[in-house]
């Protein structure tokens, strides 16, 4: 009973510390080439002027490779203040330190924004995603990049102790619900792709085994990889036409009376009867 003891509750610093540090590991680090693999494939055809990430790895480079001009990063822990110093964040302009919930940026102001591993470890998820939603211009895109609890990722998590202690006080949130939320948000889902499925078994399998696994089952877009990458777009939302008050219309139209009398017009009408 002692194994299946639940541990203290962390902070959300302490939580995006640990998961920055068993990135850096090279355990982590199979899975953050993958992410950064798929995470090009989609940046080439996403343009505009600025973007914006919240990433638990500031120095991996994620918008290296991205088409938008300017980026920031913005940095939701305390606790990643001297990462951040110490990396060489070569894909964006300045770091900022903010509230995950309150961000410095003016609404309808950004062509991208990417959310990578944040959205699970956070205390109020749904809040984090309305706060991203907000900054988002009509037809800018959002990348969230999350654990898929129908992975063995998740399942790993239960026999191993450092895994278990790592996504301790996490919220695995499936690609299904994370879909309905971005919708009830106005958004649009146009891609759920999936990666590093063998992760954490990729250290004990051969590289040829391991590859052609990777391989066939990101061919067939399996929904059991070790995390997955949601593409969606801010709908634009509906425009509604001005017209003139129809009090206007009646004045107008009571101003200029019809010609002829009324019996000119109820003889033409019995004529048009007959």
């Amino acid at each position: 009973m002692l194994w299946f003891k639940r541990a203290e509750k962390t902070s959300f610093n302490e939580r995006l510390l640990a998961l920055h540090r068993w990135l850096q590991s090279g355990e982590g680090d199979f899975l953050l080439k993958a992410e950064r693999r798929q995470l090009e494939q989609e940046l080439h055809y996403i343009f505009g002027y600025h973007a914006c990430q919240m990433t638990i790895a500031p120095g991996a480079g994620l918008l290296d490779t991205s088409q938008v001009s300017h980026i920031n990063l913005l940095n939701p822990s305390m606790a990643l203040t001297g990462v951040v110093d110490e990396a060489t964040c070569s894909d964006c302009d300045s770091p900022v330190i903010t509230d995950p919930f309150h961000w410095p940026v003016s609404p309808g102001s950004l062509d991208l924004v990417l959310l990578h591993h944040v959205v699970e470890f956070s205390e109020r998820p749904h809040r984090l995603l309305s706060e991203a939603a907000r900054t988002i211009i009509p037809g800018g895109k959002l990348l969230v990049i999350g654990f898929n609890p129908k992975s063995l990722v998740n399942c790993w998590r239960w026999v191993s102790p450092k895994h278990r202690q790592l996504f301790q006080d996490s919220h695995l949130i499936g690609s299904g619900r994370m879909r309905d939320w971005l919708t009830l948000l106005g958004f649009n889902v146009e891609k759920i792709t999936y990666g590093a499925y063998m992760h954490p078994l990729d250290r004990h399998s051969r590289g040829l085994t391991r590859e052609l696994v990777e391989q066939r089952c990101r061919q067939w877009n399996l929904p059991t990889g070790g995390f997955y990458m949601m593409v969606a777009t801010q709908e634009t939302p509906g425009m509604t036409p001005v017209r003139p008050a129809w009090a206007e219309v009646k004045r107008r139209f009571a101003s200029n009376p019809i010609a002829g009398t009324s019996s000119c017009v109820g003889g033409s009408a019995g004529r048009e009867r007959r």
